[in-house]
């Protein structure tokens, strides 16, 4: 005899398979949940380690380039040493770049500190890391790294030994005067100053900036190839936060660029006219701070302009400008010279701008050119340029 089913089975029939499959469920839930946390933490573990490994790369660039600074102003004073009593009819360029690395107008210098503070501020940073040896590495880089930004401060070795303000004395009282004028007048100041204990010190102890910059970029490249090496790190990694953190827009085209374009740089004006045969035309508008002359003072506003050709390499935009089609037009309006020296106001003008126009066509066989990595925005009316020295400028596109 078959058995009959009754409807109160059904019913806890049905309760089973609920509460089953919620059960099931909750459990899945659990296990994707702890799945997805433990990816989610990976991913945070990596994107720390990636950005502390980036920070220390930075540093080591900046202590490449300051090295490489230290080489070419060691070999131009040691130079200078060896001549101070024969300056005389050394050129301008020379004297005053001499003069300019003796100078102490630097700032205080420092490196950018803000990934460190998130690295150290954040303590789930540490839970999600877990590798201690990795942990140690940064804390030492980053005890090293500032005890280098107090040296470079702080110590005689790296303070450079003519005050600013015996320079702007200098500038002050020989007021507007030709390169050649202000060459006479650097050299016998040079002269004076190179045979002082205090200068000559500097110039020695060059190469002992040069040891520690070494020093310094030996050991935190060597600390942080085994970081790289700890977490796993690829180069492609790295290479692709990098690109991620950096990219603001997108790659520059031909139909892109083509157009007037305008930088404003404080008070300076520079215009860019691109056109489709990679032809540009320049022209800058800018204006000399107040001058006091001995027959007249003010501020002179100048317009230079010049063309030149433009073409893309990579991701880079290059622009190799023609200096032989180098104008300036220059405008005294805001100069007043004394009662009777209009006249020689206006000799001094011509005599500048001829001069002006001169150095210019000069470096015209010497191969300038200017390379900067470039992004526009998504309306296509700024540009983004980023020079090879790090210098970030901003143009905008000029409706007609």
């Amino acid at each position: 005899m078959e058995k009959k089913t009754t409807r109160k089975q059904i019913d806890w029939q049905q309760f089973f398979i609920t509460v089953i499959g919620t059960a099931i469920g909750v459990a899945l839930t659990f296990v994707v949940n702890g799945i997805m946390e433990r990816r989610n933490k990976a991913q945070a573990q990596r994107l720390t380690a990636i950005m502390v490994i980036h920070d220390i790369d930075n540093s080591i660039d900046i202590v490449k380039k300051m090295k490489e600074e230290e080489e070419r102003n060691g070999e131009l004073l040691r130079f200078a040493l060896k001549q101070r009593d024969h300056l005389e009819g050394m050129p301008f360029d020379t004297l005053a770049g001499v003069l300019d690395v003796l100078i102490d107008s630097r700032s205080v210098f420092s490196f950018d500190t803000s990934k460190e503070k998130i690295f150290n501020s954040d303590l789930d940073t540490w839970q999600n890391l877990g590798n201690m040896a990795f942990l140690d590495n940064v804390q030492t880089f980053y005890h090293y790294r500032k005890r280098a930004q107090d040296a470079m401060n702080e110590s005689t070795v790296w303070e450079r030994p003519i005050p600013n303000e015996e320079y702007m004395q200098l500038i002050m009282g020989s007021g507007w005067v030709t390169e050649e004028e202000f060459a006479a007048i650097l050299q016998p100041l040079l002269e004076e100053k190179l045979h002082e204990n205090r200068v000559v010190y500097y110039i020695n102890v060059s190469s002992s900036r040069l040891d520690y910059l070494t020093q310094l970029i030996d050991y935190w490249t060597g600390l942080n190839d085994e970081n790289k090496f700890l977490m796993g790190l690829t180069d492609q990694e790295l290479e692709d936060y990098v690109n991620n953190i950096n990219k603001k827009g997108v790659s520059l085209t031909k139909s892109k660029l083509l157009g007037h374009w305008v930088m404003t740089v404080g008070e300076q004006t520079n215009e860019y006219d691109f056109h489709g045969d990679h032809r540009y035309d320049f022209s800058v508008d800018y204006a000399s701070s107040f001058r006091q002359m001995r027959f007249f003072a003010g501020r002179l506003k100048m317009t230079l302009s010049y063309s030149g050709e433009w073409a893309f390499q990579g991701d880079s935009l290059v622009l190799t400008p023609d200096y032989n089609t180098a104008n300036m037009t220059v405008d005294p309006s805001g100069m007043v010279p004394e009662e009777n020296m209009q006249d020689s106001l206006d000799a001094w003008v011509t005599r500048y701008q001829k001069q002006s126009v001169d150095r210019f066509k000069e470096m015209a066989d010497k191969g300038d050119n200017l390379s900067v990595k470039a992004l526009v925005d998504s309306s296509n009316d700024k540009m983004e340029w980023i020079e090879s020295d790090g210098t970030v400028r901003y143009l905008k596109r000029k409706r007609e």
